[in-house]
């Protein structure tokens, strides 16, 4: 599998290239960043999930995505990933959401996974969320890694906001933004795990 690091932080391009990795079939682990923005699902009603006034008036561009799910906050603090590849129904949230686990747990973060919507928790507050998509036998599972992202803008521009926390201040030992994903990318694994 490939693995991308995606310096861009353009949302719009990066969910382009998302979706042009899907129609080339390449299978591809990336991670990614966006300026702050805000990401919706595909069948979301904007009016309904995000404070637009909020988001006109602070610049915040909102963006949909392929995947389902619901309305998600990014900034640069917020790591993004994508697994690309053949479809295979196996595949499921829980599968990959154990990949990220482990590879959280590589780096000393102790997680659970919540069952119901398939976040995964640290200290009983949401770290990260996922979604999927599949189209012509592609797979795209993407999802977040909240580790230094601006939580007060969160309850500000989400009409549904839950309980979330960052992963940095849970690390043993304080790494930037870069660090982390050199981190994620080093230790990511493909099986089953936990």
């Amino acid at each position: 599998m490939l693995i991308i690091n995606n310096t861009s932080t353009d949302p719009s391009r990066n969910l382009l290239l998302e979706e042009n990795l899907c129609s080339l079939g390449v299978e591809v682990f990336m991670l990614w960043r966006n300026s702050p923005s805000v990401i919706v699902g595909r069948f979301q009603d904007i009016a309904a999930e995000v404070n637009t006034e909020f988001s006109e008036a602070n610049g915040i561009p909102i963006v949909r995505r392929n995947s389902g799910g619901g309305a998600v906050y990014h900034d640069l603090g917020n790591v993004n990933y994508s697994f690309i590849q053949r479809d295979d129904r196996r595949l499921t949230l829980e599968h990959f959401a154990r990949i990220i686990m482990v590879t959280l747990e590589a780096i000393g973060i102790n997680s659970r996974l919540e069952f119901r919507h398939n976040d995964i928790l640290a200290d009983g507050l949401k770290i990260s969320g996922s979604a999927q998509y599949r189209h012509n036998g592609i797979l795209l599972h993407h999802g977040t890694l909240l580790f230094d992202t601006d939580l007060s803008v969160i309850p500000k521009i989400l009409r549904r906001s839950g309980r979330v926390t960052n992963i940095r201040p849970l690390l043993k030992h304080d790494m930037t933004v870069d660090e982390f994903i050199s981190a994620v990318r080093d230790n990511i694994t493909w099986g089953d795990s936990k």
